[in-house]
């Protein structure tokens, strides 16, 4: 490798913060910090530090515990976020701010500050991520911090603690500012233009020319396959993160697999979503994790002749006293099983009435046994049904009820029983939103249907119809014809144009 004599040139008397936190899961918001580490240095001199750990107020999960060595007792007594944040922002304030992974540090920062009503931080920022992709992209097999640690043989290794994590990230930093890349970028800015900027190798491959600043659809592909579908609201932006020379692992998957692209542009972000949506589903690119949708709808039902909630294909059977659904995967039929489960209790032993006396369960759980021969099925039933018909007549306030013992339960440390309840809280707002949208949907709800129109979709007959101005080559791809357009499309779309409405969820769908 060429090498730069000159250690961290590119950050001559600058403040840099080199900083990692840990947490409770990888969602911010849904998750929280529990430990920070803040590194302060000039000029390769130590100039401040700012340690802490955060009570979450939510459980710790035992993998994390395992991860970090950080266990609920350690925090009982620890600050909360809140309370730091602004004393974390005013350390940082002059300085920049320097992660490895620093998207997902931010993440969760930013979320605490703008959570108190502060502004997001605007330093300049420098990723070692970003700068591994580009520099030993040829000589690593990944470029986690552990990796890097071994790869540049540092003193200290990655133990998954912020204060480690954050001493690792500077010797690799330290490391990587010598290669002759980085000899001739004199700050920050500079530094970030490079890993920004499109391979040239890859620029003369796919014969990258006036990329529109537009929403639209990407195709990338080879001879034989469709390798990779996304959206963007702005498709040069996107197209050029996958062929820059900091891209990602999977986007150099995506770019060493393929050797043409093709652009739709499109006018607005809700189409670009479902166009993508379409595409993933007609094309079956290989490199997409996500997007496609199951082969079936699935529906909860309660029927007169078994004690337990049964998942099913069919939307109308015989039997059923209660039906539920529709469900768009059976993982989500599944988990809406579970807590209905939860909630009324049902038998989960199998019903054979062969037994003389209850199983050694139910006398555990101190329940009814469906497996005697005394158990009355009928009147275990219409007491199910009773109890079903009042929970659905009254979603709403069942849902206060539960978030009111989901509190209970926090503010009693039983952390556990809170994020179950938390859990089952989000699996039934998701069902309660996603039967509201149908409903508003097929009664022409003017709000909605006006907002569709305004982004070029029409619903009629239980089709969602995109009125769009595209290329003769580009018509066949976005558009499905009536007989393969089935009630599965019709759900999944009507759940994507949910997702966009109440923005629960990344727009994107194939991330």
């Amino acid at each position: 490798m060429g090498i730069n004599k000159i250690k961290l040139d590119f950050l001559k008397d600058k403040n840099i913060s080199i900083l990692d936190v840990e947490t409770t899961g990888i969602k911010a918001g849904a998750n929280k910090i529990i430990e920070i580490y803040i590194l302060k240095v000039l000029n390769e001199k130590v100039v401040g530090e700012y340690y802490s750990k955060f009570n979450p107020n939510q459980e710790i999960p035992l993998f994390i515990s395992n991860l970090t060595g950080i266990y609920q007792w350690h925090l009982k007594n620890a600050p909360i976020i809140d309370d730091e944040i602004l004393n974390i922002k005013d350390f940082v304030s002059d300085s920049v701010i320097i992660g490895h992974n620093l998207k997902f540090d931010l993440s969760f920062l930013n979320y605490a500050l703008t959570s108190n009503n502060l502004k997001k931080f605007n330093n300049e920022t420098l990723d070692t991520l970003n700068l591994s992709r580009a520099l030993l992209r040829s000589k690593v097999k990944n470029h986690k911090l552990v990796t890097l640690s071994k790869y540049f043989k540092t003193i200290n290794q990655n133990e998954h603690n912020a204060k480690a994590d954050v001493l690792t990230t500077y010797e690799v930093l330290k490391n990587l500012s010598l290669f002759e890349q980085l000899k001739d970028k004199t700050n920050v800015e500079s530094v970030n233009n490079y890993l920004n900027s499109i391979d040239t190798h890859l620029k003369s491959k796919f014969s990258i020319k006036d990329i529109p600043n537009t929403h639209g659809v990407y195709i990338f592909s080879n001879n034989k396959n469709v390798q990779y579908i996304g959206k963007s609201n702005n498709l040069k932006t996107r197209i050029n993160s996958h062929l820059s020379y900091s891209r990602s692992y999977k986007s150099n998957k995506i770019v060493n697999s393929s050797n043409n692209l093709q652009i739709i542009k499109l006018n607005n972000e809700l189409s670009s979503l479902i166009a993508e949506h379409r595409l993933i589903n007609k094309l079956k690119p290989s490199l997409n994790r996500s997007g496609r949708i199951s082969r079936n709808i699935y529906w909860i039902k309660l029927k007169n002749n078994k004690h337990n909630f049964e998942i099913s294909k069919i939307k109308n059977s015989k039997n059923t006293l209660f039906q539920i659904g529709p469900f768009l995967s059976y993982s989500k039929a599944k988990d809406f099983k579970q807590f209905l489960d939860f909630k009324f209790e049902t038998l989960n032993c199998r019903s054979n009435n062969s037994r003389k006396s209850q199983c050694d369960i139910s006398i555990l759980l101190g329940t009814d046994c469906a497996c005697v021969e005394s158990f009355n099925l009928d009147i275990y039933l219409k007491n199910i049904n009773e109890k079903l018909v009042l929970f659905f007549k009254n979603k709403e306030k069942e849902l206060k009820n539960l978030t009111k013992e989901l509190n209970q339960q926090s503010a009693l440390q039983n952390y556990e029983e809170a994020q179950k309840l938390k859990n089952f809280i989000k699996i039934l707002e998701n069902y309660i939103d996603f039967e509201k949208f149908i409903s508003n949907i097929l009664n022409l709800d003017v709000e909605i249907i006006n907002l569709l129109k305004n982004s070029n979709i029409y619903i009629s007959e239980n089709k969602i119809n995109l009125k769009l101005n595209l290329k003769s080559e580009n018509e066949n791809f976005v558009d499905f014809d009536d007989e393969n357009y089935t009630e599965i499309n019709f759900f999944n779309e009507l759940q994507l144009i949910l997702r966009f409405i109440r923005n629960k969820e990344p727009y994107t769908i194939s991330t």
